[in-house]
């Protein structure tokens, strides 16, 4: 599954362009009233200003795909510009089932960002790290009511397998490339202390199926191109 866009929703659009544009130096650009769209090398990233007082608050836990060999690079980069959240005294996390590894760090609206390194992708680069070297959005936080029924459906109605996960507390959809992490609503996002909250999405995405879904009890929606 490849993430071509994932739109979310914010209450700080300024604090956010400055952020993504000037500190993580991505292109940044206005694509709509209250919108900004920031663009890595494969996937776009959209915050759209709230429109529910509700959504005002919305934070969300993405992340980025990196070259497999450039985590050190990556860390050091990231850390001259933002904080790494830490865990037991720890700033890096290794996923040994996954064959990767991560860091994590926050933004200004409190969204959690996530460098992932995956050997399983084969992807290293010759190039020093920079923004450029920012690859594709590689998760996207989904929580929800019910993993195993949420499952279901995008399995059913997408075809897209069960990457990891036991469908009850936690499942994550797709594959190296693309995943959708989907945990019960106020399960503690790792590594830090805050609970999921469940707030508006859409992802664009390329499954090998064509087919739009909107679900009745969540504000999520997923485009599947192809």
């Amino acid at each position: 599954m490849f993430i071509n866009e994932v739109i979310l929703n914010t209450g700080k659009l300024d604090e956010l362009k400055n952020f993504y544009g000037k500190i993580m130096e991505l292109p940044v650009s206005i694509t709509g009233e209250n919108t900004i769209s920031i663009q890595t090398i494969n996937s776009t990233l959209t915050f759209t200003e709230a429109n529910d007082n509700n959504y005002k608050d919305a934070f969300y836990h993405f992340a980025f795909n990196i070259p497999s060999n450039k985590f050190k690079e990556a860390k050091e980069w990231i850390s001259e510009r933002t904080d790494l959240i830490e865990s037991e005294g720890e700033n890096e996390f290794d996923f040994e089932s996954w064959n990767a590894r991560a860091m994590y760090f926050y933004d200004p609206a409190g969204n959690i960002l996530e460098f992932i390194a995956r050997k399983n992708l084969n992807n290293s680069s010759n190039e020093k790290f920079s923004s450029k070297s920012i690859l594709s959005i590689s998760e996207i936080g989904m929580p929800v009511y019910d993993v195993e029924k949420y499952y279901t459906e995008i399995n059913t109605k997408l075809n897209i397998p069960l990457f990891s996960g036991d469908k009850k507390s936690f499942a994550a959809i797709g594959d190296d490339n693309g995943l959708m992490i989907v945990v019960p609503e106020k399960r503690i996002w790792y590594p830090n202390l805050n609970e999921a909250g469940i707030f508006p999405v859409t992802l664009i995405i390329e499954s090998g199926v064509q087919k739009d879904i909107q679900f009745d009890e969540l504000p999520y929606g997923i485009i599947s191109e192809s």
